[in-house]
């Protein structure tokens, strides 16, 4: 009998499958710079490619990304499987924009962040490509009606109900149970210990990229102060200003042209990364907190067996080798998952470490190189 906490009992370990051989995703998919929004609505175009020739235009709202993380999550056969999460859609209201824009700008700041259509189109190029690549996921008939077909899904809003809402609850709760093995009791010590910190380092970061912004902000200013400062050229001592001034602008045009491009290419490469495996880490928590439920209703299965009367003895076994399927079949796929899993977010994300680091390399050069030409330029001139 497999009890709450113990190594012994049934394992999935006698049942693991050798792993698939790798998998090759039946299409590709780009997003075209082709944004289209009208009122609440915003209309992304895709292109849909299959053995390198382009086979399909679709137009796609994030509603119809809605209703194919729905299908994907609520299909049966995705228990054990890491879900690549959905990206959180951007605001499109005036409202949620100058929020946001305050947020990275300051509270006092009125100036708005321009629509940032081109990090939804990334962001979810990134997950339709997670999808594809996955060797479950990629075989989804959702998805591949969802690439092929011309007219988008359903447009329907996808929300859970009360009862829905209930299960999670209380399936929450079954999250401090001890795990039968120890791969799995590791892995969700791991996710407790790592996820507040990836999450603490989005954050983290984000503060980093909004200070950027508001420097950049505020070097635009200075530059057009300085701009508006030059004296008539009437007198030597006016020309001899004008210049200084005008170097001096042209040198803080410089030098904000180019921490408004660190600022974007920091947030589209850790930034970006960052982002991404904080929600990840986020589906495989759910992931194995599925798994729980599954192994707690087994070990619940158990026991009713063993208490069941010789009437309700046939019910009881027939109960017991359902939860018994269900939690080995998730286990198999759960071992395997984690290891994808990971290999995957070490993988992205030191590859992401590396991008920033020859980032802030090449910015402090032309920083560097920015400073010593504006100083060769003011020794050379001639009062």
């Amino acid at each position: 009998m497999l009890e709450e906490g113990s190594g012994s009992g049934a394992s999935s370990n006698g049942s693991t499958p050798e792993p698939p051989e790798p998998f090759a995703p039946n299409f590709t998919v780009r997003f075209t710079d082709r944004v289209n929004k009208d009122g609440d609505s915003v209309r992304f175009t895709l292109q849909v490619c299959q053995n390198g020739l382009t086979i399909q235009l679709l137009e796609r709202e994030f509603e119809d990304f809605e209703y194919l993380e729905h299908c994907v999550v609520t299909n049966r056969a995705s228990q054990g499987i890491i879900i690549p999460p959905l990206p959180q859609r951007s605001a499109i209201d005036p409202h949620t924009a100058e929020v946001q824009s305050r947020q990275q700008m300051g509270k006092d700041s009125r100036k708005l962040i321009a629509d940032e259509f081109h990090k939804d189109c990334r962001q979810l190029q990134k997950y339709i490509e997670l999808l594809l690549s996955h060797p479950v996921l990629g075989k989804d008939e959702k998805l591949d009606s969802f690439l092929t077909n011309k007219d988008p899904p359903p447009r329907t809003k996808v929300k859970k109900s009360l009862l829905s809402r209930l299960s999670d609850s209380l399936d929450a709760r079954k999250a401090a149970y001890p795990d039968s093995e120890e791969f799995f009791q590791k892995e969700r010590d791991w996710v407790a210990k790592y996820r507040p910190a990836v999450v603490e380092s989005r954050e983290a970061f984000n503060k980093i990229i909004y200070a950027e912004l508001r420097i950049v902000h505020q070097l635009e200013e200075i530059s057009t102060a300085l701009k508006l400062s030059s004296c008539p050229s009437d007198q030597v001592h006016h020309k001899r200003f004008n210049m200084v001034n005008y170097l001096f602008a042209d040198f803080v045009d410089t030098i904000k042209n180019h921490v408004d491009d660190s600022a974007n290419k920091d947030d589209s490469s850790l930034g970006f990364m960052l982002t991404l495996w904080s929600h990840y880490i986020e589906s495989e928590e759910t992931m194995l907190l599925g798994r729980t439920c599954l192994m707690v209703d087994y070990q619940q299965c158990n026991r009713a067996l063993d208490k069941a009367k010789p009437n309700r003895k046939e019910v009881a076994e027939k109960a017991k080798k359902e939860a018994e399927a269900a939690f080995e079949d998730c286990s198999d796929v759960a071992r395997h998952e984690i290891k994808r899993f990971q290999r995957l977010r070490s993988n992205e994300m030191m590859a992401a470490i590396d991008e920033y680091a020859s980032l802030q390399l090449a910015s402090a050069r032309n920083t560097l190189a920015a400073i010593g030409k504006s100083l060769d330029q003011i020794k050379s001139m001639s009062f």
